[in-house]
């Protein structure tokens, strides 16, 4: 049986860790597009495309880590009531 205000701060810690990974997502999706909009405005340049190619593939890394956590995150704690198995 669990306690009402233990489900309350199960729910509280989620959504913080939660927050917490989206806050570092946000960051990390800045650098992307700080390097894709670096790319694209040199584009004349020789190698413009490598800080393109860079930032479109570090932003879907970042994008399926996020998702990956949330997802792992909501439905752990839903189900098991406990961050770790």
């Amino acid at each position: 049986m669990t306690n009402p205000s233990s489900a309350i701060f199960k729910d509280i810690c989620l959504w913080c860790l939660i927050l917490g990974c989206s806050l570092s997502a946000l960051y990390f999706f800045l650098i992307c597009v700080v390097s894709i909009w670096t790319g694209i405005e040199h584009i004349y340049q020789p190698g413009w495309w490598v800080p393109v190619l860079t930032g479109a593939s570090f932003l879907t890394g970042v994008l399926v880590a996020l998702l990956g956590a949330v997802r792992y995150l909501s439905s752990n704690i839903k189900q098991k009531g406990a961050l770790l198995p």
